[in-house]
């Protein structure tokens, strides 16, 4: 969740001197044309004719034959009375859109992130924030293929900042790796307040999990229109990590598991959320964010119709007072939308069962960036679990310090940093993906993420991995090509590309690299998770110790939840 901040200070530790190819012109447009797809004598970009609206094409990538449309709306400005509803339809527009109107959601940090803020802030914030990119191979807009996968991402950010614009999700790299064979499309969603407001008052005059709702609006939207550009409906792969992963799963469990999540495949990176189900701690929350915005004991109505500046000084104030290590918001057991928490549906066996395949994993120290270093001593510890699980009985509270014991010299733990650490690593991230690889059994594909340090969010480097990378007025560049063109990065992308195009992560995974690919088998679910490890030395294949039955069982009970 914290893998906006972390990746940036990644991303600048590892790679130095870069720059991108600028777009050049088109080819000749004298081509077949696609439904959907027109050119105009006075550009050589194409457009895309939606029944709402028409958009041109932003740029053309000679190098890797693809067009990118930008700032597509999937949805309406979800402002005003729009706010804490299901995302409307897109609203009309005449003339060409460009792509250069769009905006990422507004965004928030925790105090203990606020050194993170500017960076995150670059790009302008918006309420009307409810747009997409796609990347098209040139040769669907052509009508020479059609049919494709789909590749649909979304990004994490602990439930409060991110957007698809963010410095390394960038679709070019996973398009190269998919020699084209695909198409990538990446939304945004509300997040904070104005995204996950729950409780019982937001249940009664609103719609809570209204960013689930805009996920699945995008997804709606690739139904109705992918096919324009050559992709094909029934062949989507969402993909996402930590809160873009959590956002997947709950999809997964939505209405009990009896809605189509809309993608038949899902590619599941650090799925992370902090379970939210108290009806009564969730009503605080609203009361706080409500008094905040001036609107304490007058409902949705006065919220609906405060300022933007109002709303959201309100949910920074919310967010930027949480501990350490949470965000406040989040998805939250709503009675319809989520009747429950996944981990709790799962077990119950109330999710989406037709899913053709899933790849689920995590890194190898998930809970090093949400643990704070004061929790010095076995007290300490129990005040940080006595807060977390106040629902539980004494005897729970006494069980979760058993399972994970007191450190000393000859112990499991060395110190209390790296018991609580664990802890939190298991109950917010790693046992779900033991949760899912058991659902979904006999077509999940596990793996944990080792390159040192292994913490949570490393992964996405590798994800977006591409010779150059802009930071804003940053430009770096690292095309040695004897490192660079075949490595554990296009591996490991070529593992994700395979997965989308084929519903196998070995049918398309790179040869000849160095390190090598190496196959990757199935998960088998025993005391561990049997996984494919990745580190700096390559692949290969082994129990995960992070996915420890015993356990990962113990969170799968949902006793902590104080409900049995």
């Amino acid at each position: 969740m914290m893998e906006l901040a972390t990746t940036l200070l990644a991303v600048l530790g590892l790679f130095s001197n870069s720059v991108f190819a600028a777009p050049a012109a088109a080819p000749n447009p004298d081509i077949g044309i696609s439904i959907g797809i027109d050119f105009t004598p006075d550009s050589a970009l194409p457009l895309l004719k939606l029944p709402y609206a028409t958009y041109r094409a932003a740029d053309f990538d000679t190098l890797n034959d693809l067009y990118v449309f930008k700032n597509i709306r999937f949805a309406a400005p979800p402002t005003g009375p729009l706010r804490w509803a299901k995302p409307a339809p897109p609203i009309k527009q005449d003339g060409i859109q460009t792509g250069n109107v769009g905006y990422q959601c507004m965004q928030a940090v925790p105090e203990y992130l606020k050194v993170a803020y500017p960076i995150i802030t670059i790009e302008p914030q918006s309420e009307d924030c409810l747009f997409l990119d796609v990347y098209v191979p040139a040769a669907a807009i052509k009508g020479q293929a059609k049919n494709l996968p789909v590749m649909f991402w979304v990004y994490g950010g602990g439930y409060v900042l991110g957007s698809k614009n963010f410095f390394i999700y960038n679709g070019t790299p996973l398009m190269k790796s998919a020699q084209n064979q695909m198409i990538f499309v990446a939304p945004n969603y509300r997040m904070g307040a104005y995204g996950f407001l729950a409780g019982p008052t937001v249940e009664k005059e609103g719609v809570p999990n209204a960013g689930l709702w805009d996920q699945r609006a995008a997804l709606e939207w690739v139904q109705e229109y992918i096919g324009l550009v050559g992709g094909d409906k029934n062949s989507v792969t969402a993909m996402g990590e930590s809160a873009g992963a959590g956002s997947l799963t709950h999809h997964l469990v939505a209405y009990g598991g009896t809605v189509d999540p809309l993608f038949k495949r899902a590619i599941l990176q650090s799925p992370a959320w902090l379970p939210q189900y108290d009806g009564g701690r969730l009503e605080t929350q609203y009361a706080s964010f409500a008094e905040r915005a001036g609107c304490a004991g007058k409902g949705l109505a006065c919220l609906r119709g405060q300022l933007t500046d109002t709303i959201d000084k309100a949910s920074r104030g919310v967010i930027s007072a949480q501990p350490y290590g949470e965000f406040g918001f989040g998805p939250a057991v709503d009675n319809s939308f989520i009747k429950d928490l996944p981990s709790l549906e799962f077990a119950k066996g109330n999710y989406w069962k037709n899913l053709d395949g899933v790849m689920v994993g995590h890194t190898s120290n998930e809970g090093f960036l949400f643990t704070t270093t004061s929790p010095t001593s076995n007290d300490d510890v129990m005040k940080v679990v006595t807060r977390t699980f106040m629902n539980a009985t004494q005897p729970t509270i006494n069980k979760i310090m058993d399972i994970y014991p007191k450190p000393g010299l000859f112990r499991k733990y060395l110190t209390n940093f790296l018991r609580s650490a664990d802890l939190i690593g298991q109950y917010v991230i790693t046992c779900n993906t033991r949760f899912i690889a058991e659902a979904y059994s006999g077509k999940a594909w596990s793996y944990q993420f080792s390159v040192i340090p292994g913490i949570h969010a490393m992964d996405l480097i590798f994800t977006f991995w591409q010779r150059g990378i802009n930071l804003g007025p940053i430009e770096l560049d690292f095309s040695i090509d004897f490192l660079t063109s075949k490595n554990l990065a296009t591996g490991w992308q070529s593992y994700l590309t395979s997965f989308t195009r084929s519903g196998n992560p070995n049918t398309y995974r790179e040869k000849g690299g160095l390190p090598a690919t190496s196959e990757w088998s199935k998960a088998t679910i025993g005391s561990e998770v049997y996984a494919l490890d990745m580190d700096l030395l390559g692949f290969r294949m082994k129990n995960d110790p992070d996915t420890d039955a015993a356990r990962c069982n113990f969170w799968k009970s949902g006793v902590w939840t104080g409900r049995s």
